[in-house]
């Protein structure tokens, strides 16, 4: 009968190579009696870090997170953290997210007595256990933050209000009352009396914070949902909900001028007509800005000329204000994921091969690592960050101290916060020659 008229062979028919198969089954020794004869040898294996968290590569030959393990855990948040940042100086951490309650957090600087705790106790605390200010006065989620170089903290929350802060003081020091809800907070770089906001009403203002007053503002055709100054304080960039880019100059009074605008969308498919923009960044050099939108893409742009220089590809971001940032260096660019990843990209090492490999597909930088840093069922990260060097300095010694013999040499400090209200950090490493 033809083999091909049965989806599946009758039990009473074997074909001729399977008759011929159990006999020599027959004579022949089973595998495990010559397995037996030669007894399995134990293969040594090498020296891992506690908490190990593994890194998966996609695109690239060399990694750049040659050892990652998980450092600290804080769970003091209820509900998910939505901003997070580091201030100026490296010494705090300010984190707001859904329960409405500004938290303040004290980087711990080592001391020989610290090592030597962690090297006997495998400790690493990188920030103190609790907060050192927990502020309350906003009544809905807090969505951005921002530092000045004085200290003082700027909250924007859904509660249609900005509110001031200062670490040395346990109270509110001012409200900026809005219209509506208000997505995006930053303090001007050079004048920190001055401070950039957001707003649902569709208008971007600077604010003169002594005087409580706006001092100019703009009006935009759609919502706006992201807002930042450059380096310089020169320009305001606003992002809007259907992915443009409005560039206003400013002037030495704070005055905003129509300048320029890009668009952050794909030229075909169903992204075509532009998705929500999450977020606006600047390298520390002010020559490249990142932008973060709601197509699962970040895009580099020059700030010379306003062209696209690379897309970045990898994470997913279909709905939440997850946004890319760049590390102290502008080397690597960060980013969460609403997939519980972590995503890096070489940035620096990209930039140079461009000019070097010529393709049709040239400004897609899909060459990425991940690793998991929120687990199901929430697993989604908010927010990830490099954190700066003058951090990892005040904890290194508190690290490496903590480190298993043989391991590798501590280098820096990777911070996420997730949807399930968690803050995690997280020990990069090289190894040691």
């Amino acid at each position: 009968m033809p083999a091909d008229s049965y989806s599946i062979f009758p039990n009473d028919f074997v074909a001729p190579q399977e008759e011929e198969a159990k006999r020599t089954k027959a004579r022949r020794p089973s595998l495990t009696k010559i397995m037996s004869k030669f007894p399995m040898k134990s293969k040594a294996k090498e020296p891992t870090k506690k908490n190990h968290v593994p890194v998966t590569s996609c695109k690239k030959e060399k990694r750049d997170l040659e050892d990652l393990c998980l450092a600290q855990t804080l769970s003091r948040h209820t509900g998910t953290i939505w901003t997070m940042k580091f201030s100026h100086d490296g010494a705090r951490l300010v984190s707001g997210g859904q329960d409405a309650i500004l938290r303040v957090w004290k980087v711990q600087i080592s001391s020989e007595e610290d090592a030597k705790l962690a090297k006997e106790n495998d400790e690493k605390h990188i920030l103190d256990a609790e907060p050192e200010r927990s502020y309350q006065g906003h009544t809905k989620p807090i969505v951005d933050v921002s530092w000045s170089r004085s200290n003082f903290i700027l909250s924007a929350s859904m509660d249609k209000t900005v509110r001031l802060w200062h670490i040395s003081r346990e109270d509110c020091l001012h409200v900026f009352h809005h219209p509506d809800s208000v997505p995006a907070v930053d303090f001007h770089p050079k004048e920190d009396r001055y401070f950039l906001s957001g707003c649902f009403d569709n208008k971007a203002r600077v604010w003169d914070i002594p005087d409580g007053c706006v001092v100019s503002y703009v009006q935009t055709p759609v919502m706006i949902t992201a807002a930042s100054f450059n380096p310089s304080g020169t320009r305001a960039i606003v992002g809007l909900l259907n992915g443009q880019c409005i560039f206003y100059q400013v002037n030495s009074h704070q005055q905003m001028n129509y300048y320029t605008q890009i668009e952050c969308r794909n030229s075909r498919g169903s992204m075509r007509k532009g998705r929500k923009v999450t977020g606006i960044e600047f390298d520390p050099e002010g020559k490249y800005f990142l932008v973060s939108t709601n197509d699962s893409r970040m895009r580099l742009f020059s700030v010379d000329n306003y062209s696209r220089i690379c897309k970045y590809k990898g994470l997913v971001n279909g709905h939440l204000q997850i946004k890319g940032r760049f590390s102290q260096d502008g080397d690597f660019v960060i980013c969460g994921s609403e997939n519980g990843s972590v995503y890096v990209w070489n940035k620096a090492r990209y930039l140079r091969s461009m000019s070097i490999v010529k393709s049709s597909k040239q400004d897609r930088n899909s060459s990425y690592e991940f690793f998991t840093a929120a687990e199901p069922p929430n697993g989604i990260v908010t927010v990830a960050l490099f954190a700066p060097a003058s951090t990892f300095a005040m904890v290194k010694s508190k690290l490496e101290a903590s480190d298993d013999v043989n391991t590798n040499a501590c280098t820096g400090l990777i911070v996420s916060a997730s949807y399930d209200g968690c803050i995690k950090f997280f020990e990069r490493s090289t190894k040691s020659v």
